[in-house]
């Protein structure tokens, strides 16, 4: 027997004395469990009906009050983290579809998410060319893209235009119809090309409906399946490469996994991925080995990438007065350039990125020892020992708890003040970042509005919101600095003090 295999053997039966006793394991905490379930029976007195009624009904109070403290809890995360991952109702989709949204920017835009269209694009190629000896393979993989591309776009379609799976045709064709092609081109040239990836799509989409829900228990046995099998075809395709290189493939495979699987599709998690994925994507396509095939591509593969870096610095760069007037100014953030060169002092800073704040934050860091209860804003970079006295409470979970224990805004205003907290900081644009489809975050930033409204347990120390008000008998409106009423400019903090 060669070592490889004598390895290879030793490896699987290390893999499978796992799994047994893993099994074992549960099927012994399952019998103690029936045996406990058996004797409580044994040991029950019998009961009537209307004991039986009322017992059946606490519990399923209970049941209904975990219910909703576990989905209470589970909230902030779902409106923080599953909003790179994306809301599908199938989990198995969900997952699927990570590395085709994180390249499209399907479930967060903006160019913190960008990673280069080119990185995801090149792949079915890369994988096409490692079967250039053996077609038939490529011809899978590349059907296995074809696949994947299908249940990618297909869901991309439903995320981007908040429509439900069944309207997709429909959708599409409306748009069909209502165009000329002299007009459109490339759009109704991906339009026919969605509606056709959308055929294929259905039946896997039927298949996954079946096994597969918002949350299942196949999901991840099925991604710990591509994971082994995928593992012993790379084993395969590296096998002539040296221990350092092989170690080197391994580590990145085993980071693409645990990302896909723990990453929740957030880009800067897979910082590492990207670095050594770019590695090898040019080291395969500069392989010393010549043919027309592999000249071609690697041809385009550098044709798009320096076209990838022309867009990139042409928007970095380009008057973005198309969007709004401001835009063009965040080129460069110039309150800091003006800081590093000594033209701004602190307090310049503060007024320019947030106007009439300064007294409110001296006075905060005057009294350096109170708490301060914090809802999104850039603040603590302002604030003394924010490291201490800051309670960050970016989707409200702190806050819809206390809503649980105390009655009315005054004892809540009451109890922050007893636990040592005298300040609030309010991003006024914290509902903005909510992708939830049933707006969780939204819902309960509306009731933490509600707790500031004419609260008179707080009070308002500075804000950039400007609203208006109408006196009696007087058509002009006055202009002044507040949170609530006829907003003329929205403004995008506010620091309130308790009482």
């Amino acid at each position: 027997m060669s070592i490889q295999k004598h390895i290879f053997l030793k490896r699987s039966c290390i893999l499978l004395c796992m799994i047994v006793g893993m099994l074992l394991s549960y099927s012994s905490k399952a019998e103690s469990f029936q045996q406990n379930k058996k004797t409580n029976t044994e040991q029950a007195k019998p009961k009537n009906k209307q004991q039986k009624k009322t017992e059946q009904k606490e519990t399923n109070t209970k049941q209904d009050q975990k219910n909703r403290r576990k989905a209470a809890n589970d909230a902030p995360i779902r409106e923080e983290i599953q909003r790179y991952m994306g809301y599908e109702p199938i989990l198995t989709e969900r997952y699927m579809t990570i590395p085709y949204d994180i390249t499209m920017n399907t479930n967060m835009q903006g160019g913190f998410v960008d990673t280069g269209y080119y990185l995801f694009m090149f792949l079915p190629v890369i994988l096409l060319l490692g079967f250039t000896k053996k077609p038939f393979y490529g011809i899978l993989i590349m059907l296995f893209s074809i696949l994947y591309i299908s249940v990618a776009t297909t869901s991309a379609f439903s995320v981007k235009r908040k429509i439900q799976i069944k309207f997709i045709v429909p959708n599409i064709d409306n748009f069909i119809n209502a165009v000329e092609f002299k007009d459109y081109p490339v759009s109704l040239a991906c339009a026919y090309v969605y509606k056709g990836l959308y055929k294929i799509y259905m039946p896997i989409y039927r298949g996954l409906s079946k096994i597969s829900g918002p949350k299942d228990q196949v999901t991840y046995p099925i991604l710990a399946t591509l994971f082994l099998l995928f593992f012993f075809v790379l084993q395969k395709r590296i096998r002539h490469l040296d221990k350092y290189k092989a170690s080197l493939v391994y580590l990145l495979y085993f980071f693409c996994f645990i990302w896909l699987v723990l990453g929740s599709g957030i880009i800067w998690y897979g910082y590492l991925m990207l670095a050594l994925g770019l590695v090898f994507l040019t080291r395969v396509l500069t392989n010393t080995q010549k043919s027309w095939l592999r000249k071609g591509v690697l041809g385009m593969f550098v044709f798009v990438s320096i076209l990838w870096i022309m867009m990139g610095y042409v928007y970095r760069i380009a008057n973005h007065a198309m969007v709004t007037p401001d835009t063009a100014k965040l080129l460069f953030d110039i309150p800091s350039v003006k800081y590093q060169t000594g033209v701004f002092d602190r307090n310049d800073v503060i007024n320019t990125l947030l106007p009439g704040a300064d007294k409110a934050l001296e006075e905060i860091n005057k009294n350096g020892e109170t708490l301060v209860y914090r809802i999104g804003t850039f603040f603590p970079y302002f604030i003394y020992k924010n490291d201490k006295r800051i309670l960050e409470d970016n989707q409200l979970a702190f806050f819809q708890k206390l809503t649980q224990q105390f009655q009315n805004r005054t004892s809540i205003a009451e109890a922050l003040k007893a636990s040592g907290y005298r300040y609030i900081l309010v991003d006024l644009n914290t509902a903005s970042i909510d992708k939830t489809p049933e707006r969780s975050l939204e819902k309960k930033f509306m009731s933490f509005l509600g707790f500031l409204y004419n609260n008179d347990s707080i009070e308002l120390l500075a804000t950039n919101r400007v609203i208006t008000l109408t006196p009696p008998d007087d058509p002009n409106p006055i202009y002044t600095h507040g949170v609530f009423g006829n907003i003329h400019s929205p403004g995008t903090y506010a620091i309130y003090r308790i009482k």
